[in-house]
């Protein structure tokens, strides 16, 4: 889910600092790279925005992974990509919230489940899958909510 996002990005960000020390100092590489000769195909220079469109994609199609060395993000210095990732995270941040409070009442919910119970919900999920179950959810609840879908895929996902 969404949270696992700001995990993962939270994670892979923290793992490229420790990599490079955290220092702000000027990547020495980057100075020593070679400028392009006029006759040299011209490559597209990417920027923050190019990687932080990176990033909403993936955050929206709940892929998330470390990106640094993803064309779009891999010019900028670290600091630059721990901003963008943070911006993208921070945009998000109401999402993410949701997401971690339906997470504990589900889990919730689902500790206090009988085992033998959490088994049938879980062989009905294996075999029906979590949009049916969640449908079904919908339809008998008395105020579907929407969330009954990505419920049963949690539980799927996390539990099962």
């Amino acid at each position: 889910m969404r949270t696992r996002y700001a995990l993962t990005a939270a994670s892979a960000l923290l793992a490229g600092l420790s990599l490079t020390g955290c220092g702000s100092t000027p990547e020495p590489e980057a100075a020593a790279r070679p400028k392009a000769s006029p006759s040299s195909t011209p490559t597209r220079e990417f920027d923050a925005h190019d990687c932080r469109a990176v990033l909403e994609r993936n955050y929206e199609a709940d892929t998330v992974y470390d990106a640094s060395t993803d064309p779009e993000c891999a010019e900028l210095t670290q600091d630059e990509y721990a901003e963008t990732v943070a911006s993208v995270i921070k945009g998000h941040k109401d999402d993410i919230v949701e997401d971690a409070a339906n997470e504990t009442a589900w889990d919730i919910a689902w500790e206090a489940t009988d085992k033998k119970q959490q088994g049938v919900v879980c062989d009905r999920l294996a075999a029906d899958g979590a949009l049916l179950v969640g449908q079904e959810m919908m339809n008998d609840a008395t105020e579907p909510s929407g969330k009954e879908i990505e419920m049963a895929q949690y539980y799927l996902d996390e539990k099962c």
